[in-house]
């Protein structure tokens, strides 16, 4: 019996079960074939920490996605919980070991694009009876492996729209049903702006037009009908306020931020969008700033174009579709349009975020196609060759225009091309529907492949490898030293290491980044991007300020072990200030130094004073700050300059004050400046941020120095811990024809003089206790008013009790969180409590009891 209910289950079902399996198994055999290596750009230095963070804390420290201390110097987890993470699908994350961790997002991706294919075909279905389903389960694969699919699947917090959007429109054409879908479009609502507030925003705008269209459209009551709509999109909408009002809050504060300005033109002449409906029309640079992804077959582009000639619709019909395909495709590269699609600011990497919806459009106006055509007129195959003719001759002629438009993929897109159109002129053979929907599915076959042959993907073991040393080490850490503290490394796989071991660091990698963090981060030197930053080019200054405790640091051995097994760096930099840290364990591959200078995350200062920065004046900067912290007047960098060269080869000096210029160009050019040292201590040379990778390479007594990534301003690059009177030999090899080497210095840090007045310092510190993740307590004795400052970032969400008592929170240096103290005990304690999520919270209970009560009764 129960066999039997199988068999009729899956014979009435088993085009369901194919919209499902075919493109999650289409794409997951790709990397199957390819070792299960998925990581690649984001997804493998970002996202994977973000996916091993949630895995690590959702049920053993939740509190840890309210805030956390291994996000940069301390932040709000929210947005970025709510950005990346809220996926149902993440919850697989928890059944495999962190080893496994590339498999399991392997795993979630090929099951979300299998669920595009099933709510492709759910919603594509009801415009067909019979065997014609099979076309609806062609439109769901073409759908699901779509251009935006195969391009961008590495950024799979997105894909949960693409599987909520047939199901909106569904939703939107159900509304006349009052009583039997109540729940449907308030939940599918609330679903698009929980699992990605982003996509979710555009699915739901595009909803909107959709609706317009449909209303525009029909003849039943519109009042009733806009009323149904509206009232269900703000339930929806109200029920995510726990999701959407903390991060309006952090977008608010500052915690995205790209170029917003606002111009009438175009990105680029819109007819090359053309170019993508190419098969393999993809790669690194069409990823960075490239093209929108519109692929959606061959035979779903001219399907989509002979809609507006197809009699059954009337031309009131075909206008308003005309108009909503236009508005989407000059949406691609009018910039107040893509503006309005993208939230207000232009794509950093990834263009055209939205271009799934064009896809999903174009295919469905080719399903209405289908679904009312049971053979084309001689009008339609005349307008099908002419297509074709058309298509294939713009590709031809713009041959290499793009590094994509090479012969094999032009090639192969007009063979699938002549096969549509033999498709449309023999549509009444009886298996055209299975010749259909083969070539739909040979078609989005090749197209993956080509498409991503261009992309290089990480070894998986490169990932595994580095987070198990490095877990290993934090792990020995944390048992070794409890206490409120930062650690940093010397090398980098991903500018969120700190999420994926364990630890609280400074580096972060995040598109929801606090602005006022990444400005204190630049005038300290340290690397920093719009959205990102890291502790390369620290100084023991920088360090001992920003509470780095620990650091971890490469062992030369490890290269002695097999390669599968050697830690691999994205980066890694040369801190001989580091050698006289007290090593406090080694390991196989790396060892932990251990830094006595460092600040507690929280201190006592002497007084509160007003701090200017300056533009790349890193170590004014860093001893500026450092003097406000302890009450000081000292300046603890002595400086050296560079003048004359001692030795030159291949250069000669031009007019202008310290630029050179190759004699030959083809010769290698280089010039030498040799200085000694005058005092024991580390040595740094400061470089202006012209003069990076591209521009010169760097050597200091033979050492190659890294100076890549030095961004807008001047970063110090340590070159050494010496004795005095020792030569230093600084080589500059020129890699343009000519450098201007002006603002360059050696700097020596006054290392004895630093540590007794931090020594004296620290002595003095309370010590701080961290309760729970978003709670600190400590103690502390003022004879005479105090300032407790921190390097914890400032928020208004941090209240500081002092003696039960709320305390004024200022901020300190522009950045962190501060409050004065008066004479006398002080028993404080710090919450983080998040207002904003709080407060939504409140809202989406409310909204889900209004929504129940409003609920029609049954008749």
């Amino acid at each position: 019996m129960f066999i039997t209910k199988i068999k009729i289950h899956f014979k009435n079902k088993y085009l369901y079960w194919l919209s499902f399996l075919l493109p999650a198994c289409i794409f997951a055999s790709y990397f199957i074939y390819r070792n299960h290596e998925i990581l690649t750009v984001d997804l493998g230095q970002q996202y994977i920490d973000f996916l091993a963070f949630y895995k690590n804390n959702l049920f053993s420290n939740p509190l840890n996605f309210i805030f956390t201390f291994s996000s940069g110097l301390g932040n709000s987890f929210i947005g970025t919980w709510a950005y990346y993470l809220t996926s149902p699908f993440n919850f697989l994350l928890l059944i495999f070991p962190k080893s496994q961790l590339p498999e399991a997002i392997l795993l979630i991706i090929s099951l979300k694009i299998g669920s595009i294919g099933l709510s492709g075909f759910y919603y594509f279905q009801k415009f067909f009876n019979g065997d014609n389903k099979i076309f609806a389960l062609a439109a769901s694969l073409a759908f699901s492996l779509s251009g935006f699919v195969v391009s961008y699947n590495l950024n799979l917090m997105w894909l949960d729209s693409l599987i909520l959007l047939p199901l909106l429109l569904d939703a939107i054409d159900k509304l006349e049903d009052k009583r039997r879908h109540y729940f449907y479009l308030t939940m599918i609502t609330f679903l698009l702006w929980l699992t990605n507030f982003y996509t979710g925003f555009m699915v739901l705008f595009f909803g909107l037009l959709y609706f317009i269209n449909t209303l525009l459209n029909s003849s039943f009551s519109k009042k009733q009908i806009i009323l149904q709509y509206v009232t269900k999109s703000f339930f929806g909408t109200s029920l995510a306020a726990l999701i959407l009002l903390p991060s309006f809050f952090e977008i608010l504060n500052g915690k995205i931020h790209s170029d917003t300005t606002l111009s009438m033109g175009f990105q680029f002449p819109p007819y090359q969008t053309f170019y993508k409906l190419t098969i393999g029309a993809f790669n690194f640079t069409e990823m960075e700033k490239g093209l929108p992804n519109i692929f959606l077959t061959s035979i779903f582009t001219l399907l989509c174009i002979l809609y507006f000639i197809n009699q059954h619709f009337s031309i009131k019909e075909k206008l308003l579709s005309a108009l909503l395909l236009t508005f989407l495709f000059f949406s691609f590269s009018f910039n107040p349009l893509i503006l309005l699609w993208h939230l207000g600011q232009y794509p950093v990497w990834y263009p055209a975020r939205f271009s799934f919806i064009f896809s999903f459009y174009a295919i469905y106006l080719g399903v209405q196609v289908l679904a009312h055509t049971q053979e084309f007129s001689p009008s339609s195959k005349i307008i099908s060759l002419l297509l074709v003719i058309s298509l294939s001759s713009f590709l031809f002629l713009n041959l290499h225009q793009k590094e994509f438009l090479n012969q094999t993929n032009i090639i192969l897109t007009i063979l699938f091309l002549l096969c549509s159109l033999l498709i449309l002129l023999f549509f009444n053979y009886k298996w055209i529907p299975v010749i259909f929907f083969g070539i739909v599915g040979l078609e989005v076959s090749i197209n993956l492949i080509a498409s991503l042959d261009n992309i290089s993907y990480q070894k998986n073991f490169d990932y595994t490898n580095f987070t198990k040393n490095i877990s290993e080490s934090t792990a020995y850490l944390h048992k070794y030293d409890s206490g409120l503290y930062r650690t940093e490394k010397t090398f980098t796989r991903s500018d969120d290491d700190p999420l994926s071991n364990d630890y609280y660091g400074i580096s972060n990698f995040n598109s929801i980044s606090d602005r006022s963090t990444i400005n204190l981060i630049d005038y300290l030197g340290l690397e920093n991007n719009d959205n990102s930053f890291t502790n390369n080019f620290a100084t023991p200054l920088s360090d001992s300020i920003l509470g780095i405790k620990y650091n971890i640091v490469p062992i030369k051995n490890r290269r002695k072990l097999p390669a599968e097994q050697q830690i691999v760096f994205t980066s890694a930099f040369y801190r001989p200030d580091l050698i006289r840290n007290k090593v406090v364990k080694s390991f196989k591959q790396v060892q932990i130094r251990k830094n006595s200078s460092a600040l507690p995350l929280i201190f006592i200062s002497p007084s509160h004073k007003k701090i200017n920065f300056y533009t790349s004046m890193p170590s004014a900067n860093q001893n500026t700050l450092f003097n406000s912290i302890v009450g000081k007047k000292i300046n603890l960098f002595n400086s050296l300059y560079l003048t004359n060269p001692n030795k030159i080869e291949n250069i000669k000096s031009t007019k202008n004050v310290n630029e050179y210029q190759k004699i030959n160009k083809s010769r290698i050019a280089t010039l030498s400046f040799k200085i000694s040292s005058f005092q024991k201590g580390p040595y740094y040379l400061e470089l202006p941020s012209n003069l990076d990778a591209e521009s010169v390479s760097i050597t200091v007594n033979g050492h190659h120095l890294n100076n890549q990534d030095l961004g807008i301003s001047n970063k110090l690059l340590n070159i050494g811990y010496y004795s005095p009177n020792t030569p230093i030999k600084v080589t500059f090899k020129l890699n343009n024809e000519k450098t201007n080497l002006s603002g360059i210095r050696v700097l020596q840090f006054r290392e004895h003089e630093f540590n007794q007045i931090i020594r004296q310092f620290n002595e003095k510190q309370p010590i701080t206790q961290q309760t729970s993740p978003i709670s600190l307590k400590l103690n502390y004795t003022a004879r005479r008013d105090k300032i407790l400052n921190s390097t914890i970032p400032y928020s208004k969400n941090w209240l500081i009790l002092d003696n039960g008592k709320l305390l004024k929170t200022e901020k300190f240096a522009h950045t962190f969180l501060s409050a004065r103290l008066s004479k006398g005990k002080h028993h404080l304690t710090l919450i983080y409590i998040p207002f904003a999520f709080l407060i939504g919270l409140i809202i989406s209970i409310v909204s889900l009891i209004i929504i129940f009560i409003l609920k029609p009764k049954k008749t």
